[in-house]
């Protein structure tokens, strides 16, 4: 919305900054900055190849079970289930 008010504006020949663009739509200036940033997962190759295998054998098996066959820390049980 600010990019196509501010091109609009340079098409005509008029030069406004950002901050002046956000404070008349009322929208701080750090929500126009702002990019999300999504985490790329932290699954390990090595550590996930085990777990399917036993999920597979029996997928009766719960996060703790499989946790404690394979002397790994429950969470990262977790995170790969």
């Amino acid at each position: 919305m600010v990019a196509d008010v501010q091109q609009g504006l340079r098409a005509e020949g008029t030069e406004v900054s950002i901050s002046k663009i956000c404070r008349w739509f009322s929208l701080p200036r750090r929500t126009w900055y702002y990019r999300s940033v999504k985490a790329a997962p932290k699954l390990q190759a090595h550590l996930v190849t085990p777990n399917k295998a036993i999920i597979e054998e029996d997928p009766s098996f719960g996060y703790r079970t499989v946790a404690a066959r394979l002397g790994f820390n429950k969470n990262t049980v977790q995170r790969i289930f």
